[in-house]
């Protein structure tokens, strides 16, 4: 009861402080691509970001088959509850860069180190314009990098999987990028969608992340590919049938 009546304030005051240490670490990031352009450093400022994020709302982090990376560039592509999930992500899963909504990148300071970080602004509504950033983005793929994107779209409002887009498997067949699914438990309690005060009553709670094996894309053609968004939507629908993960 003691810990429930502490998370209230807890949540009021993460709240405040969540813009100031994302101001604060946006414009580090700024500073440190413009005088280094060092991927490991604004990778470390990424992860101190999101980790920190999950600290100042008690949220523990548990990771499971993190030895199924493939070597190289892969696209990890997940389900999609919370904002928690972009944090969760990023500061226990190395190096990558999500797509994010290109409304983001206009946030002062934020959408500025947004940039600078590569990640990669997907306009929903324009369709044309999201697949010039993904033909962009397939040199960055072969040359080692990853990203991560969520095949539903936009946050879903319960801990199910929604229907899955198109944009990211035809991403993945033109790049030859193999696909790493991610499922994430948990994030839906800390912030749902519509929600502003994360754990809010709650002390302390966990989000468990199981990166799957590969799925490779080679073989598949265009047209193909609600093939092979099929065999990954198989890979991934089980997990959200299980009372326990």
């Amino acid at each position: 009861m003691f810990l429930k009546l502490l998370s209230y304030p807890r949540s009021l005051i993460g709240v405040v402080l969540l813009p100031i240490h994302t101001v604060f670490c946006a414009g580090s990031l700024v500073l440190a691509n413009i005088l280094f352009n060092n991927r490991k450093l604004e990778d470390h400022i990424v992860e101190f970001w999101t980790r920190n994020c999950c600290r100042m709302f008690g949220v523990k982090v548990v990771v499971k088959g993190l030895e199924n990376r493939p070597e190289g560039g892969f696209l990890y592509v997940f389900n999609h509850t919370s904002f928690f999930d972009i944090f969760a992500m990023n500061g226990w899963l190395g190096s990558f860069r999500f797509g994010a909504k290109i409304e983001l990148f206009k946030i002062p300071v934020f959408g500025a180190g947004m940039r600078r970080a590569g990640i990669l602004p997907i306009a929903r509504n324009r369709r044309d314009e999201v697949f010039k950033v993904y033909q962009a983005a397939e040199a960055r793929i072969r040359a080692g990098e990853r990203f991560a994107l969520a095949p539903e779209g936009t946050r879903q409002e319960s801990e199910t999987l929604g229907s899955f887009k198109s944009g990211p498997f035809i991403f993945a067949i033109n790049a030859k990028a193999p696909i790493v699914p991610v499922i994430v438990k948990g994030a839906a309690a800390i912030m749902p969608k519509g929600s502003f005060l994360p754990n809010w009553g709650v002390w302390s709670r966990t989000i468990t992340l199981e990166v799957l094996p590969p799925i490779s894309p080679l073989g598949y053609t265009l047209d193909e590919r609600p093939v092979l968004q099929d065999k990954v939507r198989k890979v991934m629908e089980p997990y959200f049938a299980m009372d326990n993960f």
